[in-house]
């Protein structure tokens, strides 16, 4: 595994330069990542243990079945990762977090050895990143913190299957799998907003594809559906960060600002208040509860900022997956 040694060089020169704080990260992120991987077994070893309940045999083998079709229909890497199973036993495999100023939708950026600087903060450990969130609005950021079921090592290793998504529907299952496999056929270096609009476009092709090879069409619709209302409640987002742009750029009392800011974020609020009413009355429900701020926003904006460019450039492709990802890998955002 000669990338592994070339990992843990890289993560070790960064402890030796680093301060304790970023000791404790990279310390953390190692013995985390190693749990992962000292505590899989195969998928075929797990489905074929009488004691592994039957809906995590089932689980298993529909992600046998995606693996293949990411492979040989998607062009990505499906045969790399996936093959095994991990049981961390706790919900989440890391807690990320978001932040950014009072005043600005400028995501606070880290920088990391092997892959440059990211938009976000993730822990093994829950405690770690609600410690760190708790520094950070005392020095006035605006902070949002969520778990997370599943990531990509980029091909450092060979991603396991995690209890954190394993119980996913299939459909979910699909598009989580898509996702993390589209950051190890391609990825930036430091450009999260690339790398995450790239992965989400993919990921809801893959999906249509891989529904409509196996002729459920019904589900299909069901599923395009998901996808109108998703494009609903992005859209809602893009107003309030339009609106709050203008607000931060206008440059009015920081007390006026406070206000007016809070206005906005309700006004979001009431309108995915009415997003759930035509919806049929689910759905939304962290995002009603929870106090909005631009952590929020900016935790979304990485995700689906430019998807519609990737979405353009597959319908200029035709189709045609390999020339997309040839035409993906050399493509600069604005």
């Amino acid at each position: 595994m000669p990338r592994f040694s070339t990992f843990v060089f890289s993560v070790f020169a960064a402890l030796a330069l680093s301060s304790c704080q970023t000791v404790h990260f990279y310390g953390q992120a190692v013995s985390g990542q190693y749990e992962i991987l000292a505590r899989s077994r195969s998928n075929k070893v797990v489905m074929a243990d009488p004691a592994s309940p039957p809906l995590l045999r089932r689980q298993l083998a529909s992600i046998e079945e995606i693996r293949g079709f990411a492979s040989d229909q998607l062009l990505l890497p499906g045969d790399e990762s996936y093959g095994r199973y991990t049981d961390l036993g706790r919900p989440h495999v890391v807690w990320v977090l978001y932040a950014a100023p009072e005043f600005s939708l400028e995501p606070k950026t880290w920088f990391y050895p092997a892959i440059g600087e990211m938009d976000y903060r993730g822990y093994f450990h829950e405690d770690d990143t609600t410690a760190l969130a708790s520094q950070l609005r005392n020095e006035g950021y605006d902070v949002y913190v969520g778990g997370v079921d599943a990531y990509s090592t980029l091909g450092w290793f060979h991603d396991p299957v995690l209890n954190t998504f394993v119980d996913y529907p299939d459909i979910d299952l699909a598009e989580t799998l898509f996702h993390e496999l589209t950051h190890r056929k391609v990825f930036h270096r430091g450009d999260t907003v690339f790398n995450e609009s790239l992965a989400n476009a993919v990921a809801e092709e893959g999906v249509k594809r891989w529904l409509k090879f196996h002729g459920r069409d019904a589900d299909l619709r069901k599923y395009e559906g998901r996808l109108v209302r998703r494009r609903e409640f992005y859209h809602e987002i893009d107003i309030a960060r339009a609106n709050l742009k203008t607000l931060y750029a206008s440059g009015q009392p920081a007390s006026v600002m406070r206000s007016r800011k809070a206005a906005i974020l309700e006004k979001l609020r009431d309108q995915f208040r009415e997003l759930r009413r035509r919806w049929g009355g689910h759905g939304l429900e962290s995002w009603l509860e929870e106090d909005l701020n631009n952590g929020h926003i900016v935790s979304l904006d990485l995700y689906f900022q430019q998807m519609p460019v990737f979405e353009k450039l597959l319908a200029e492709c035709n189709g045609d997956l390999k020339l997309f990802f040839k035409k993906a890998d050399c493509l600069k955002l604005p």
